[in-house]
């Protein structure tokens, strides 16, 4: 069996010992190269290529995602674990976005983290039992705050829509092109909104989101 070809990334000196010290004693695993930044990774595979690159979210200069994208660009071969403290939706899904195969928390454990190195491997995703967790929590959540608003007949569906990307910092053409319509009729959209809301501006609006569970910060 070929051992598996790993990279290991973080800007913590501790934590990349210890994983380091972790994976070496595994018999499957090859550790052939470690960076403290994303830039040092960056240049580290262009002299080496790993199965796996393994690392943080946050790191000084460029971020976990940042590096993500470029590896996705110039190494599509190369299999991006992400595995951070980090585990909110957003980062997650700005992870997946990025070209990441698995998301684990840094809390995990070495059994699962040995079992997500596998599936990825073996050209599977993997995402730490946790994730899934917040994933459902959050889904079912913005699920009920939503059809509540349809029920009581306060918003449209359509209008849930264009409130969220507005609030998200997407302009009228922006949200326009993603949902395929003219900016005049999501302006009208943004006018029914406020009035019916009684909102004063976007700042409002994203207050009003926040409070109804309808997106999270």
């Amino acid at each position: 069996m070929n051992k598996i070809k790993i990279v290991l990334v973080d800007d913590h000196r501790l934590f990349l010992d210890g994983i380091k010290s972790l994976l070496s004693e595994v018999d499957f695993i090859d550790i052939i190269g470690e960076a403290s930044s994303g830039n040092e990774a960056l240049d580290l595979l262009s002299n080496i290529k790993p199965d796996i690159i393994m690392m943080d979210i946050s790191m000084k200069g460029l971020s976990g995602i940042d590096v993500s994208k470029e590896i996705t660009k110039l190494y599509p071969d190369i299999k991006i674990m992400i595995l951070s403290m980090h585990t909110n939706e957003e980062f997650v899904i700005n992870a997946i976005k990025a070209g990441a195969k698995g998301y684990l928390s840094k809390d995990t454990s070495k059994e699962e983290l040995l079992d997500a190195i596998q599936i990825i491997q073996e050209g599977g995703e993997c995402y730490s039992k946790l994730i899934s967790e917040n994933f459902l929590k959050s889904y079912v959540k913005k699920y009920k705050a939503e059809q509540s608003l349809i029920e009581n007949k306060i918003l449209t569906q359509r209008e849930i829509e264009i409130l969220k990307l507005a609030v998200h910092g997407l302009s009228n053409k922006e949200i326009a092109d993603k949902l395929f319509i003219s900016t005049k009729t999501v302006d009208s959209h943004k006018n029914n909104i406020m009035q019916k809301l009684k909102l004063k501006n976007t700042a409002e609006m994203v207050l009003y989101a926040v409070k109804n569970k309808l997106i999270e910060i």
